[in-house]
């Protein structure tokens, strides 16, 4: 069976395209291109992404999937059949640029000290958020600042915070972003938003998001926007619930 890399290369190279213009239609990291055709699933963030960004990377070169279906599910064969979980990891560049934005070296002394000032005020925060509110003053804050919101946004607060009916999400792209969307066991949404497109879902009880370009997406959850997930490029997974949502950390690399 000839492998996939090798066949994506092949008709790359036949049709006179170059790993960029890949990568651009892809909307991933070149690197992550070059990792597809050499079959290094290590260099991408795991067997979930290698599988499905081959998937998408024959569609654009006009493969037949069948071409390289048996050898995707042979991959998810061999997956459990030795226990390895390759889960979702974000790439060595990223973790090293996160970690040197959100722990530089400093004493651990005032590390404490900042971690113990960030509980305080994510606890002050928590608090004032879960206190009751008049059921007057929502609709007063809506009609006042009606002009400026879609009717979109109006919607969603109100199947999400006054019925009860669920948890509403939004998503807006700003550049070309691949999404994988889970609800209830079950695939809710996969594909890629370009740029200016939305997707909006509604009554869900909780939500795992895989996002490839995690500086390409706006979220709105429950009618309150998400501030930046991350950079453009960046793989990550978030987990949203009715009462919150979190970043999912990445899991340690583990040996094929």
């Amino acid at each position: 069976m000839q492998p996939v890399g090798d066949i994506l290369r092949t008709e790359r190279e036949k049709q006179g395209r170059t790993i960029a213009e890949i990568a651009d239609e892809l909307c991933i990291m070149r690197d992550y291109v070059r990792a597809l055709e050499d079959g290094d699933i290590k260099g991408l963030p795991g067997t979930f992404f290698y599988k499905s960004f081959a998937r998408q990377y024959a569609a654009i070169l006009g493969i037949d999937g069948n071409l390289i279906g048996p050898h995707l599910a042979a991959l998810s064969a061999v997956e459990e059949a030795t226990g390895v979980n390759t889960g979702i990891r974000v790439p060595e560049p990223l973790v090293e640029a996160s970690n040197r934005m959100l722990f530089p070296d400093v004493p651990l002394g005032w590390s404490v000290f900042g971690l113990a000032a960030v509980l305080t005020v994510c606890s002050m925060f928590y608090t004032w958020w879960n206190q009751p509110r008049p059921v007057a003053a929502p609709t007063a804050r809506i009609q006042q600042s009606a002009p400026a919101v879609p009717v979109q946004d109006v919607s969603l607060r109100s199947a999400a915070a006054e019925t009860g009916s669920g948890m509403a999400l939004k998503l807006s792209a700003t550049e070309k972003t691949w999404l994988s969307i889970r609800s209830g066991g079950r695939e809710v949404f996969s594909g890629v938003l370009q740029p200016n497109e939305s997707k909006t879902l509604t009554g869900l009880d909780m939500a795992t998001m895989k996002v490839g370009n995690a500086g390409g997406i706006e979220i709105r959850w429950n009618g309150k926007p998400i501030g930046p997930l991350g950079i453009s490029g960046q793989v990550l997974t978030v987990r949203f619930t009715p009462e919150d949502f979190e970043i999912v950390p990445p899991t340690p690399k583990q040996e094929l």
